[in-house]
């Protein structure tokens, strides 16, 4: 399977879109994406404690508008903890796939993503709190499995904002970024629009408004 084809699949996995226009990423845009989370990891807030539970819903995306958004159709991510039991099955369904193997005892968190359970599995990595490795259960996910050795691993920075109101999310390889709040209290208008600008990420998405053309959401 080619690098684009994983790129596809990953997406496909991690952000619930069908149809992905997927290409190889470039090494420039690699090296702009990991300064933005490098950015993002300035001044870290993250806690374990603070985000597992209760499910986070997508808000806004950059990067890439998921399929559906437009018409309010709304992406929920659960997080758990990693418990042996998950690691094991995890490593059994990936293991093999993987082109370098995670450190598996550091596995972290479970992310279970949209209502077809599509499952990423998060590693503590080093850096500012909030840094992740991953990596997404392809087989679980039902699609034809990728190439032996050819997957790799993904990174991530999460953090924290505003009092934990927000939980913002980064695939710092693809670029992908979603700013995330509990659905049982979701953001106002003003509130998500502040929170966006403050990030200064360029244009974006929302998601889960059903508003089309909500062309004042789109801010530079």
């Amino acid at each position: 399977m080619a690098a684009s084809q994983i790129t596809g699949l990953v997406l496909t996995v991690l952000l619930l879109k069908n149809e992905v226009n997927s290409q190889a990423v470039r090494d420039s845009t690699v090296k702009r994406n990991e300064k933005i989370c490098q950015k993002l990891g300035v001044n870290p807030f993250f806690e374990i404690d603070l985000v597992v539970g209760k499910p986070w819903r997508i808000y806004y995306t950059w990067n890439m508008q998921l399929q559906g958004a437009i018409d309010g159709i709304c992406f929920d991510l659960v997080f758990k903890i990693a418990t042996p039991k998950i690691v094991r099955r995890f490593s059994n369904d990936m293991y093999n796939y993987m082109a370098e193997q995670p450190t598996w005892a550091a596995a972290t968190l479970l992310v279970t993503i949209g209502k077809a359970h599509h499952e990423l599995l998060l590693f503590a990595d080093q850096g500012a709190a909030g840094s992740f490795l991953g990596i997404p259960n392809m087989v679980r996910d039902g699609n034809i499995p990728p190439e032996l050795s050819s997957v790799p691993l993904l990174k991530f920075q999460l953090k924290l904002l505003r009092e934990s109101r927000f939980l913002i999310m980064m695939d710092c390889r693809i670029g992908v970024v979603s700013l995330l709040a509990r659905p049982d209290r979701p953001p106002s208008d003003a509130e998500l629009l502040s929170t966006v600008a403050v990030l200064g990420l360029g244009y974006g998405y929302p998601v889960c408004t059903g508003k089309k053309n909500d062309t004042q959401m789109l801010l530079k």
